[in-house]
């Protein structure tokens, strides 16, 4: 059966808007219990990212999911509708650049449908993360870029205006996560490579997105200074740099281990193996007329694939700087780089209408043979991409829910020391027993507890991370021990068997890192008393 042109594209429309449906089913990760506890305390009690709590990520995630809860409440699905959302506005503006920057509505189409699939596909952990939400700012400097690029003299006399604008959406990347600059950096160096002889470097634009750039990060640090969170927000940056140079970028260990065993293995679950190399399929075809001493007209005006392909080049490098390959990580390249998986996929569909035309002078045992080959290469190819986890992602946490199977009980089998039952299980237990006005207190990683008991962290911690490695400020543990005294909390819990090696080069968990901080162990012992351990979390009662 042969599908029309138009069939065609309502079906990857469709198709694209049922797979992102479904992350309504999706459970919440470590990280989304982090950022949603954070972001409703901005909302609720008014707190300030660096200030009233403490977490590794730049302040722009919590205020995202505080928008979220303001919009759907206090719901797991919240992000996820807001997700949704966005997903939905900034690829349709995708879809929009693509279409007029490389005027193929085909491979526009074909682009945004393969980003849905790659985007949903990498799971309920991986969605929703501050790399989620880079998309729009990447597009929009992504955008301008190209519209300076034009040879319209109404745009031209626009640049610094469109340069601030530009300017505006790489802050705001900044402050989703600081390595997120590779996007500036990549849009001078594309400009510097597009510049011709007789045509004019476009300063005023630079000028115009440095203004944008500078007076928005100023501007949050003025905000912070205000509100007497600057200092913090310093130590931050510093632990960040301690903990990214726990693995130094240029040490024979960080080189050989990391960069060239790591990286390449870690790199097949975002893109999936497939998607690799098809995306390389692509990328060659476009070089290859593109940087001919004589290209065509056609690759002349095609250049907005360049960019593309600097941007997820540059993407690809600070994950590489970052040093530690969660497969979110990746995903600020998605957009850069599935248009070239795009274009792969065309240039095999060439190929094998090429190959075809040749099966009319077969016999019938070669067309035989020739099916099993185009077959067996199909499979693989199927197999060794995203699409699988379909069925493990998206499908899997429908049907669970839609059976009314324990979504929670298998997120936790599934994955190790995220003990997502457990932390509903004890908010269950503990609800019915705390006063409106009583506090708790969760000394751990699981923070989701804070979460389902509609409860909020009354000191810097929200999860114990910042505060149990080797090159934590003693200041943050000073003004946590003081908080806690000044303000005990009815209940405290303590967390074990969550230890993160990654992050504290220590095997010492939670439970661990409590014993051996005397004072934090002896204000437990002498306020609190042990009434009862549910899973991996031991619960105490202030004895007042």
């Amino acid at each position: 059966m042969r599908f029309s042109e138009p069939t065609w594209k309502w079906l990857l429309i469709v198709s694209g808007l049922l797979l992102l449906l479904m992350m309504l089913f999706y459970p919440f990760g470590y990280d989304q219990a982090v950022f949603s506890v954070g972001g409703e305390m901005t909302v609720k009690q008014g707190a300030i990212p660096y200030r009233d709590f403490l977490d590794t990520k730049p302040p722009l995630i919590f205020y995202l999911y505080a928008l979220s809860s303001i919009i759907f409440g206090h719901h797991e699905w919240s992000i996820r509708a807001f997700d949704i959302l966005f997903q939905i506005g900034s690829l349709f503006y995708f879809f929009k650049i693509l279409k007029r920057t490389t005027g193929d509505e085909k491979l526009a189409l074909s682009s945004i449908f393969l980003y849905t699939l790659f985007y949903v596909t990498s799971g309920y952990w991986m969605t929703a993360q501050a790399e989620t939400f880079a998309l729009l700012p990447s597009l929009i400097a992504f955008d301008l870029t190209e519209k300076v690029r034009s040879p319209k003299s109404e745009v031209r006399s626009h640049q610094i205006v469109l340069g601030i604008y530009a300017g505006l959406a790489c802050a705001i990347l900044f402050l989703l996560k600081f390595t997120l600059l590779t996007v500036p950096l990549g849009i001078i160096i594309y400009l510097l490579f597009e510049t011709k002889e007789g045509k004019s470097f476009p300063w005023k634009y630079i000028i115009g997105l440095a203004i944008g750039l500078i007076a928005l990060i100023g501007l949050y640090a003025l905000y912070l200074l205000a509100n007497g969170a600057m200092d913090q927000f310093l130590e931050s940056v510093t632990w960040l740099k301690s903990y990214g140079d726990a693995d130094p970028l240029f040490s024979s260990h960080t080189i050989i281990e990391r960069f060239f065993k790591q990286f390449p293995m870690l790199s097949i679950y975002p893109f999936g193996l497939s998607g690799i190399v098809i995306a390389t399929i692509g990328i060659l075809w476009y070089f290859q007329d593109h940087l001919r001493p004589n290209p065509s007209e056609e690759s002349k005006k095609d250049t907005a694939l360049l960019h593309l392909f600097l941007q997820f080049s540059l993407a690809l490098v600070a994950v590489l700087y970052e040093r530690k390959f969660f497969p979110y990580h990746f995903m600020r390249g998605y957009w850069a780089f599935v248009p070239f998986v795009a274009l792969g996929l065309r240039e095999l569909r060439n190929l094998w209408k090429d190959y075809s035309l040749t099966w009319s002078r077969l016999r019938k045992a070669e067309r035989i043979l020739r099916c099993v080959f185009i077959g067996i290469v199909i499979a693989s190819i199927f197999f060794f991409s995203t699409a699988p986890r379909l069925i493990s992602q998206p499908l899997h946490f429908a049907y669970i829910r839609v059976t009314g199977g324990d979504v929670a009980q298998d997120v936790q089998d599934q994955t190790p020391q995220y003990y997502y039952k457990d932390e509903q299980m004890l908010a269950n237990r503990l609800r019915p027993l705390m006063k409106d006005d009583d506090k708790i207190f969760v000394w751990g990683n699981s923070i989701g507890i804070y979460y389902f008991l509609n409860k909020y962290p009354t000191t810097i911690c929200l999860t114990n991370t910042p505060l149990i490695s080797p090159w934590t400020p003693e200041l943050w543990k000073t003004q946590l021990m003081n908080q806690l005294k000044a303000n005990p909390p009815h209940y405290f819990i303590g967390e074990f068997g969550d230890e993160r090696t990654y992050i504290t080069g220590s095997n010492l968990d939670s439970w661990q890192y409590l014993q051996n901080w005397h004072e934090l162990k002896a204000f437990l012992l002498s306020q609190y008393e042990q009434t009862d351990s549910i899973g991996h979390f031991r619960i105490f009662k202030n004895k007042r």
